[in-house]
């Protein structure tokens, strides 16, 4: 239990002290781990994430309802514990039309395993280009640490992402800070692992903005273990604040090579 209140800790801490709001990226709504695909592996992935409702005008400009979702990802295993992934986005926008959204380039990378180490480590840098008709910040730099500890069954994730814009109004604002996470029970039946992920927004760093302005959301979630090489998640994520009042519904559909 030490560990799991470690892990905790560290992340609320980040919460708390660090964070005006973006919002959230529905084009891939993940948590990251320190599990990497196995070397000379392709893994291929098909993200679905769509807004069902959101209430009030604030929750209307930053989580979209009219907007669907779809990204592919491949990832391929480049070394035992790191790899490289390319994702093409793709997006029912406001004009109705279902269009290509743009792309996104990632190195992924752990260190350490949860079972043998107090905590493992891990990161993922991202490079997301896309279209100004899809994205208010077409290009941006992710930097995201990745911190895991595990304690019997029970999984504590925590990724504190930290996404710098070149491009578009958020340009000026400095870096933001977006922490996401999650616990998983591992095994629970010899086919699920239920989990509870949280993602958020909370802002630039260099202003913290109120915190009905920020965007927080807590998705109840469920992993199937049906096949070693099958990945499934499903998730409803329900919002916390009046910038983030509104549910989602998220899927991947995973097949490592």
């Amino acid at each position: 239990m030490r560990r799991i209140a470690l892990a905790l800790t560290l992340w609320l801490w980040c919460l708390l002290f660090a964070s005006n709001a973006g919002a959230i990226v529905f084009y891939e709504i993940q948590i990251y781990t320190v599990e990497t695909t196995p070397r000379h592996h392709v893994t291929l992935e098909l993200h679905s994430n769509t807004v069902t409702t959101a209430t009030g005008q604030l929750a209307h400009q930053t989580i979209n309802p009219y907007q669907i979702h779809e990204t592919l990802e491949a990832t391929y295993g480049l070394l035992e514990h790191v790899e490289i992934g390319q994702y093409l986005c793709t997006a029912k926008l406001n004009n109705g039309n279902y269009e290509y959204a743009g792309s996104r380039t990632k190195v992924h990378f752990g260190i350490g395993d949860p079972d043998r180490w107090l905590m493992a480590f891990g990161g993922n840098i991202e490079l997301d280009y896309m279209r100004f008709a899809a994205e208010d910040n077409p290009l941006t730099l992710e930097l995201r640490p990745i911190l895991q500890t595990r304690f019997h069954h029970i999984d504590v994730v925590a990724n504190l992402a930290l996404e710098k814009p070149f491009s578009g109004p958020g340009t000026h604002v400095g870096v933001q800070f977006n922490p996401s996470g999650e616990v998983i029970y591992n095994n629970l039946l010899s086919w699920l692992s239920p989990a509870v992920e949280y993602y958020g927004d909370t802002g630039s760093i260099e202003e913290i903005p109120a915190l009905q302005r920020q965007q927080h959301f807590i998705v109840p979630a469920v992993n199937l273990d049906l096949d070693p090489r099958l990945e499934i998640n499903l998730g409803v994520g329900f919002g916390l604040t009046r910038a983030s009042n509104g549910v989602f519904i998220k899927s991947i559909f995973g097949w490592t090579f």
